[in-house]
């Protein structure tokens, strides 16, 4: 059995079409060997015609440009802007002058001489606390090593052995006793007079160690130097007052801090005066 309608085929027991859903008729007209209906009882359906497009109003007019694609659209490249005219850069002119550095005046004695610095009365500017002490150092540094070899001739040629503690042992050891150390400890004390006693008052009035920081030793009043005699009383006095207690030698030697001439005691006693030479 076929459906009348759409032509699919149907059991004979089917009210309705499988397929299409319509109803089946009762009587079919199927022969008894289930051949399909004649070709003019399908149903005949209209052959398919393209539609054509109706003229509508404005019919003939071309049609409107497309629309620009933004995503498609070619950006122009940037018009290049001239740099700035910046001119030609202002004159600074000449630098600022700082002035020159102080000059070395002269006070007619032929020393030069630092404006507010003080001045011996002939007219020398005196040296200061620190190039004294400078020269002492260095002239102890000097002296050291005679005196270690004076010691070390001593106790050859004086010394005796005798045991002694060193280091918390006791051993045998050699060294000067009484009489011997006290005559090392005049030779010393001669050999540091004639340094200087001789150096200081004679010639340039100058040790080693004064030649470093450029000072002398001078008459107060001439700015001469001071003599062998002088400089042999300069010497005796400083190392007298070292001898007693150390102290008093020490205020000696702090003295020129608040001296107005910057003259130590013993200074004062041989009338010297230490001045800077330039």
């Amino acid at each position: 059995m076929f459906c009348p309608a759409c032509g699919t085929k149907t059991d004979s027991d089917d009210r309705f079409c499988q397929h299409c859903g319509k109803p089946l008729p009762a009587d079919t007209g199927l022969s008894v060997a289930g051949t399909p209906p004649a070709q003019d009882a399908l149903p005949q359906f209209p052959p398919y015609v393209e539609p054509t497009a109706t003229p509508g109003p404005g019919a003939g007019a071309p049609p409107p440009p497309p629309s620009p694609d933004p995503w498609s659209s070619t950006i122009s490249p940037p018009t290049p802007v001239a740099p700035p005219v910046y001119g030609t850069p202002p004159a600074y002119g000449a630098p600022p002058a700082y002035g020159a550095y102080p000059t070395q005046a002269s006070t007619g004695s032929g020393y030069p001489t630092m404006p507010g610095e003080p001045l011996a009365p002939f007219g020398a500017p005196l040296a200061g606390w620190w190039q004294r002490v400078g020269s002492m150092l260095l002239d102890g540094l000097i002296l050291a090593i005679p005196l270690v070899v004076l010691g070390v001739i001593f106790n050859q040629a004086f010394g005796t052995w005798h045991w002694a503690v060193v280091n918390g042992q006791k051993e045998w050891v050699r060294s000067l006793q009484g009489g011997a150390r006290v005559e090392m400890w005049l030779a010393g004390l001669a050999i540091e007079g004639t340094y200087f006693s001789l150096l200081n008052g004679r010639g340039s009035g100058q040790t080693p160690g004064n030649h470093a920081p450029r000072i002398a030793v001078r008459d107060v009043d001439t700015g001469r130097t001071i003599g062998l005699g002088r400089g042999v009383l300069r010497w005796f006095i400083r190392t007298i007052l070292y001898v007693a207690l150390i102290l008093p030698g020490l205020l000696n030697d702090l003295f020129p801090l608040w001296d107005s001439r910057r003259q130590s005691i013993a200074d004062k006693v041989a009338h010297s005066v230490v001045i800077r030479l330039n």
